[in-house]
């Protein structure tokens, strides 16, 4: 095995959280007695938490900030009578049910399982990653979880990866495999490991961020890491 050391994304990469986001707000919505409009309101909504989530990544705002900021943002937008400080708890807490999976994750990763050290290494609010990932089928393959809330750093904040090695070993024959750009590819090549983007739906990299290695399947990582056995 090339790698003694495999840095898996969570989100996008192995777990499907478009599915888990959306129904997580629908629920949450629904439970407030909003029906209708849903797939328009998710659609402005998501471009809220987008960007709100660079922010984070740029270190503008805390993820205790960010939980109820976006809905904040998005309730004046659209004019909608409710409290963020209420709604945000109830959306956690259903997104944090949503264990879905994207196609090849458990193959890949049960493969993996044994032949190398695996790593959940994901920016994210501790409350829902944890249970997330604990009621998921990969809870079994994966000694370690580092999560950015509980680190203090999100990735690509070299003290993210700091933190990891200093809990983990290997950096020299280390690999990071995520669908940002922007926090994955880049955190790794700052920190100095390689990057396997992975990008599903074959998108154009106009970022100047070059990863390692890209995929669009996460089957391809086989081929990746057997090289050199």
């Amino acid at each position: 095995m090339k790698y003694k050391l495999v840095l898996f994304d969570a989100d996008g990469t192995l777990f499907d959280f478009d599915t888990a986001e959306k129904q997580a707000f629908e629920k949450t919505f629904k439970q407030f007695g909003i029906t209708e409009n849903l797939k328009q309101l998710h659609k402005e909504y998501e471009i809220i938490n987008m960007a709100i989530w660079r922010d984070f990544e740029q270190k503008k705002i805390t993820s205790e900030k960010l939980r109820v900021e976006r809905f904040r943002i998005f309730f004046d937008k659209e004019n909608l009578q409710l409290d963020p400080k209420v709604i945000s708890p109830i959306y956690l807490k259903y997104l944090s049910e949503g264990t879905h999976l994207l196609p090849g994750a458990k193959e890949i990763v049960s493969f993996l399982f044994g032949k190398c050290e695996l790593a959940l290494a994901t920016n994210g609010i501790a409350d829902v990653q944890n249970p997330r990932f604990a009621g998921s089928d990969l809870a079994k393959y994966f000694r370690h979880i580092f999560i950015s809330e509980e680190i203090g750093h999100p990735k690509p904040d070299p003290k993210f990866f700091e933190h990891v090695f200093m809990k983990l070993t290997h950096k020299e024959s280390a690999i990071i495999i995520g669908d940002n750009l922007s926090s994955d590819i880049k955190g790794g090549n700052n920190f100095g490991i390689d990057t396997c983007w992975f990008n599903p739906n074959k998108r154009h990299n106009k970022s100047g961020i070059v990863p390692t290695y890209e995929i669009s399947d996460l089957r391809e990582i086989k081929k990746i890491l057997n090289k050199g056995d």
